[in-house]
């Protein structure tokens, strides 16, 4: 008879910035990941083709620009994202940092190597929780 061992994490992942620290959760189904990541994919597709089109313009593209309820909806997008993975006891600190584009950027990749499979792609193999 074979015989194989599981464990499920129960300790939170840590995210320090400046003094707080945001508590993520041990672990996260693969399609609740997924359909998160999908989400806020498509905001980004969509800012990319926006950028896009306006390179692509007979007009210099610093006269240009992208519509900034498109870069709000990426935001709140990416904001969303990182939220749906907080442990509730993080979720009020989270909601009231203001935090860079960069950071949020960095905080979205710490959720992608998380959950799912370390490389950001749903749909590699290595489960919903690396590290």
């Amino acid at each position: 008879m074979a015989t194989k061992r599981f464990e499920i994490r129960t300790e939170p992942h840590e995210a320090h910035i400046g003094n707080d620290t945001l508590l993520f959760e041990p672990e996260v189904e693969g399609a609740v990941f997924a359909q998160a990541y999908a989400e806020v994919r498509s905001l980004q597709l969509k800012v990319q083709a926006l950028k896009g089109q306006k390179a692509s313009s007979q007009k210099p593209a610093k006269a240009e620009s992208i519509d900034p309820d498109v870069l709000v909806d990426l935001s709140r997008g990416m904001r969303a994202f990182v939220r749906s993975f907080l442990m509730p006891e993080s979720t009020p600190v989270y909601d009231a940092m203001r935090l860079p584009d960069r950071v949020l950027g960095e905080l979205m990749q710490f959720a992608a190597e998380l959950y799912g499979g370390g490389s950001g792609n749903p749909d590699a193999a290595g489960g919903t929780s690396s590290g």
